[in-house]
């Protein structure tokens, strides 16, 4: 059952029951007896056409208050009858249980309804010992019962309010907090959506984009050589990669290699293929003791990728070597040509994907990526990961 109609049931049962009392009362004359029950049956009829609009109907749900002028218009009628009421017979005087609550329920604020209690217990004072013949006695009585219930009410009317207003508040914090979670999953979403879209681009660019580019400079090569089957051989076999590669892709695999072989056999499987097509020399050399967790061999086969992708591009180098060891400090993975080195350019300055690529790659893992000058001519890129992958958000890489 609602708020609204417990206190329709409150009302009902308090007027019956008051008029009960006047019937009963043998002390008062039939015209008092039918007096009575018209004051009380006129504030029923003030509660169910007016006063009744103001009661919530259910808890929690703050309806809109009401003005102060058309507030009045409820509340000065029913203080006024039951004035009257108490005039007539003093057991009137309960007619506050309803009278004072429905002040606090109809007033425009806490002001109005501090204002209105007053005037109310006043009021049902003055009857009150109007009803004793404003004798001393009846006066002192009136003024102590006013007092009272003046200061019950308004003391309980403001401790009801707060209570109201706390809930009307995390009605409202609940409402924000639901919106808010609503955002952030969809935040959520969003970002994972991202993430994922950036994760496709970089194996798409680590695998299948450095495939297509050797077979276009395979294809190259071919149409100036007299007899290019040996580059069609190398054309073959990329494309293949490229194939195994997109498969891999699809069936959301991270690589092909890291599935059939160990880290060391496919660099240096990596290593003869660059080497066959570019006529670049490639030295690997592998001292990892313990295998690795496979989401960090696949980072840093990607990387050697990508390392000897910008070697072919850039460097005009004649060899690379490669070095991955094992360290106290984590992983270290290090590719050094004797190219034309970095000739001023910083990795700030790459505007493409494939260092921006790597750096977000190792970043993913807790790691750290660096490409400098070598020493004797050439460039090194050098990575260091942890032995276990520390994902930044979650993800792997």
């Amino acid at each position: 059952m609602n708020t609204r109609r417990w206190w329709d049931v409150a009302v009902a049962a308090v007027i019956v029951a008051l008029c009960a009392v006047a019937v009963l009362d043998a002390d008062s004359s039939n015209v008092e007896q039918w007096t009575l029950l018209g004051l009380l049956g006129a504030l029923g009829v003030l509660y169910g056409t007016l006063l009744r609009r103001w009661v919530p109907l259910h808890v929690g749900i703050d309806d809109d208050e009401p003005s102060v002028a058309v507030a009045l218009m409820g509340q000065l009628p029913m203080i006024a009858l039951a004035a009257a009421a108490v005039a007539l017979n003093p057991n009137m005087m309960n007619t506050m249980v309803i009278v004072l609550p429905l002040l606090w329920l109809s007033s425009a604020g806490t002001l109005h309804a501090i204002v209105v209690n007053v005037v109310a217990t006043t009021a049902l004072g003055v009857g009150y010992a109007f009803n004793q013949g404003w004798t001393a006695t009846g006066s002192l009585t009136a003024l102590a019962i006013s007092g009272i219930s003046t200061a019950f009410s308004i003391a309980l009317g403001l401790w009801i309010s707060s209570i109201a207003d706390w809930g009307t508040e995390r009605s409202r914090l609940l409402a924000e907090l639901t919106e808010a979670q609503g955002a952030l999953e969809a935040a959520h979403r969003e970002s994972g959506a991202a993430f994922e879209r950036e994760r496709i681009a970089r194996d798409i660019h680590d695998t299948i984009a450095q495939s297509l580019t050797s077979i276009v400079m395979l294809a190259e090569r071919a149409s100036r050589e007299p007899d290019a089957r040996g580059t069609i051989a190398l054309v073959e076999d990329t494309a293949r990669d490229a194939l195994s590669d997109t498969r891999a892709l699809v069936a959301a695999n991270a690589t092909v290699s890291t599935q059939l072989a160990p880290l060391e056999a496919s660099l240096t499987r990596l290593g003869e293929r660059f080497a066959r097509e570019t006529g670049v020399a490639v030295s690997s050399n592998v001292d990892l003791g313990d295998q690795l967790p496979r989401e960090l061999e696949v980072m840093l086969l990607r990387c050697v990728q990508e390392g000897l992708a910008n070697v072919r591009k850039y460097a005009d180098a004649h060899a690379v070597s490669v070095t991955l060891r094992s360290t106290v400090a984590g992983v270290e993975l290090t590719v050094t040509d004797d190219g034309r080195g970095l000739r001023g350019v910083t990795v700030d300055d790459e505007r493409g994907f494939g260092l921006t690529g790597m750096r977000e790659r190792v970043a993913l893992v807790g790691g750290s990526l660096s490409v400098t000058d070598a020493a004797p001519g050439g460039v090194t890129l050098a990575v260091t990961v942890p032995h276990s992958p520390v994902p930044s958000n979650g993800a792997t890489p």
